[in-house]
């Protein structure tokens, strides 16, 4: 700020040296060509001169008040910014001292063992910036931390702290400022947002038509009716809509946040499905295929229907879930031969239907 003040008043001395040349010239004019008013330009001049230097210093005086005021205007809003931040806010050294924290933080994380936190994420930082080369080293600090039981977003930057014991020990230490904001509801948002998304399934009854001829007629009805009732038991247990499109095919349509719990129910339907009881002791398989690929329940399903291809390749009786395009496969405990050439058989003469 001294720098500032200096350079506008000598911006406005070496103006006020210009003029007064000027004036100085025109007095000696004058005195050259009449000798007698020498003496009362001369007194002129130096009146002009005293008053110009009065002048001059009280106009810096008052630049130098006007710009001290200023400053202190803006250091005390920049302090007040600080210590009333809206956020959690603390200042600290990478040797875990803490220079000052704002009134916000601590009433924040009063419950909360803060020091074992910030310990655990000083040593990461420490460690990151070590790995670092100079030149590629990014000082600003952005990392999702979980305090508690809420959520944190920690943004702030560090810079190269001189101490002179720890410079005797040739050991680097860092100065940090890092505000907490909390992104618990926006986590919870998102969650909401992902688990709130489709996945649809194709579920197909593998080799129906020559399993449901091998029935009495009587009994058809029953066994129809025992699988339309298994299948929509374990629709129900996703929250899920469950639509027969066919008699041996049905589409399923669940929201994503069911999909870890039929994933550690390892697809149970499966054997419940086997263990349907017939006089003629004929079993039957399902074939299962869940995608939750794509923006659209229509991609969603073409999905599912090529990962559905997929394991009726693999002989059916068993379960995939095409996911960020990976299989995974649940089942696939079939025991009889014949059946998955029967179900390879139909994929066949499908492929040579379509061309």
């Amino acid at each position: 700020m001294q720098n500032n003040n200096r350079k506008m008043f000598e911006t406005l001395v070496s103006r006020t040296k210009i003029y007064l040349a000027i004036i100085l010239v025109l007095v000696i004019i004058v005195g050259i060509e009449n000798s007698k008013l020498i003496i009362p330009a001369i007194v002129l001049f130096l009146i002009v001169m005293g008053y110009t230097y009065y002048a001059n210093k009280k106009r810096k005086s008052e630049i130098s008040e006007t710009l001290q005021d200023l400053t202190l205007t803006v250091d005390t809003a920049a302090k007040t910014s600080l210590i009333n931040s809206p956020f959690p806010l603390i200042i600290l050294e990478t040797d875990g001292n803490v220079i000052w924290r704002s009134t916000k933080f601590a009433t924040e994380f009063v419950n909360v063992d803060i020091n074992t936190y910030l310990t655990d994420f000083i040593n990461g930082l420490k460690e990151k910036i070590e790995n670092e080369k100079e030149i590629e080293k990014n000082k600003d600090i952005i990392q999702n931390l979980q305090i508690g039981n809420k959520n944190y977003q920690v943004i702030g930057r560090y810079v190269n702290f001189r101490n002179k014991q720890k410079d005797r020990k040739n050991k680097k230490e860092y100065m940090i400022i890092l505000y907490f904001i909390d992104i618990t509801e926006k986590i919870k948002l998102q969650k909401e947002y992902t688990d709130s998304k489709s996945c649809v399934g194709i579920i197909m009854i593998d080799n129906y038509e020559e399993n449901i001829q091998r029935l009495e007629s009587s009994e058809k009805p029953q066994v129809t009716a025992d699988i339309d009732k298994e299948m929509y038991d374990w629709a129900n247990k996703v929250n899920g809509v469950l639509i027969k499109s066919d008699r041996d095919r049905y589409v399923l349509l669940f929201e994503q946040r069911y999909l870890n719990d039929v994933k550690e129910d390892k697809f149970s339907i499966l054997d419940k499905i086997k263990d349907i009881n017939t006089k003629e002791k004929v079993q039957f398989t399902l074939s299962i295929a869940l995608s939750n690929e794509g923006k659209t329940d229509k991609e969603k399903y073409k999905s599912a229907q090529a990962a559905m291809d997929v394991v009726l390749g693999r002989g059916g009786d068993q379960a995939a879930i095409r996911e960020n395009e990976i299989y995974k496969f649940f089942g696939g405990r079939v025991e009889e031969v014949e059946k998955r050439t029967k179900v390879k058989a139909r994929i066949v003469a499908h492929a040579l239907e379509e061309l």
